[in-house]
C-alpha cells in the first residue's frame, strides 16, 4: 500500500509556515463587547460592522479556547503518522473537533489547518484520505461562511484544484460537489482563485458525454455570469495558453459560447461570450 508523504515537524523543519502566537482581540473590538454588556444587551444584540471584529468577540469566548487546544492536540497527531490510515483517523478526529463546537464560525490556526488538508491532498495517497480530506474541508467551509472564505482563499485552495486531474472516479464528484456550494457561488469574490478553479473545471470537460462534462459547462457558465466578466475570460485565455493538457477544452468551451459571425455589443467587455446572465 502507498505509504504518506513524510511528514515534518513545526519545530524541526525550516521550511514549515510557522503558527502566530494567538493573538488578543483589538481595543475596538474589546471596547465595543465591554459597552454592549454594560448596556444589558448581551454580546449578541449588537452586530459587529467587521468580520475582523466578529473573529474578535468569538476568541474571547471559553468555548473557542477549548476549541483551540483540542484542534492543536488533533494537528500535532499527524506528525507521528506512519501509513495512510493513521491520517484518515487524524482527520476523522479533526472532523469530531469541528462537528463539536459548530457554533463557532471560526477555525484557531487555519494556516496549520489548511497546511496538514493540503498534505492529505496529495496525489499518492489513496482515494479514502482524499475524501476523508474533501469531507473536512466541506465542514470548513460550511461553518465560516462565504464571507470569510472569500477572505481565506490562500490559505484554503492550496492543493484543491490541482486534485482534480489526480482524482478517482470516487473523487471527482465529491470535489464537484464542493466546487459548485462554495467556489462558484462567490461572484466577485471568487476572483483570486479563477484561474486555479477555471484549470480544474476545463480538465473535468476531458470527459466528453459524461456527467462531470456536463457539470463543469454550468459551472463555467455560473462563473461567466457572477463573476466579473474579464477576470472571467482572462483565467480562460490564461489557461489556453499556458496549459496544454486543457487547451483542447478551453477551445471547445470557448467555441461553445461564442456567437457564430456575430459581433460583439456595444460596451460588451466579454468579447460576445454568449452566456445568458438570466438564466
Amino acid at each position: 500500500s502507498p505509504r504518506p508523504p513524510r511528514w515534518s515537524s513545526p519545530r524541526t523543519s525550516p521550511t514549515v509556515l510557522y503558527r502566530r502566537p494567538f493573538s488578543r482581540p483589538s481595543l475596538r473590538a474589546s471596547s465595543r463587547l465591554h459597552a454592549m454588556r454594560s448596556a444589558g444587551g448581551g454580546a449578541s444584540s449588537v452586530l459587529p460592522q467587521s468580520l475582523a471584529e466578529q473573529d474578535a468577540l468569538h476568541w474571547r469566548d471559553a468555548k473557542f479556547r477549548h476549541f483551540r487546544d483540542e484542534m492543536d492536540s488533533a494537528l500535532a497527531q499527524f506528525v507521528y503518522a506512519q501509513e495512510w490510515a493513521d491520517l484518515i483517523r487524524y482527520l476523522q478526529r479533526m472532523q469530531r473537533i469541528l462537528t463539536k463546537y459548530a457554533q463557532l464560525p471560526v477555525i484557531p490556526d487555519k494556516i496549520a489547518v489548511a497546511k496538514r488538508l493540503f498534505q492529505c491532498l496529495n496525489s499518492s495517497l489513496p482515494s479514502g484520505v482524499h475524501l476523508t480530506t474533501l469531507q473536512t474541508y466541506e465542514l470548513i467551509f460550511s461553518r465560516i461562511g462565504a464571507a470569510r472564505l472569500a477572505r481565506d482563499l490562500a490559505f484554503y485552495t492550496e492543493g484543491i484544484f490541482t486534485l482534480y486531474r489526480h482524482a478517482s472516479y470516487q473523487v471527482k464528484p465529491v470535489l464537484l460537489d464542493l466546487f459548485e456550494r462554495h467556489f462558484v457561488t462567490l461572484g466577485a469574490g471568487v476572483v483570486p482563485c479563477l484561474p486555479g478553479l477555471v484549470l480544474a473545471l476545463l480538465t473535468a470537460m476531458e470527459d466528453v458525454g459524461s456527467e462531470y462534462h456536463a457539470r463543469a459547462v454550468r459551472q463555467l457558465d455560473q462563473l461567466a455570469r457572477d463573476a466579473p466578466i474579464g477576470a472571467f475570460m482572462s483565467a480562460v485565455w490564461g489557461c489556453l495558453l499556458r496549459n496544454a493538457s486543457v487547451r483542447l477544452q478551453a477551445l471547445h468551451y470557448l467555441a461553445m459560447r461564442f456567437p457564430v459571425g456575430a459581433a460583439p455589443a456595444a460596451g460588451d467587455d466579454g468579447g460576445g461570450l454568449s452566456v445568458s446572465r438570466g438564466a
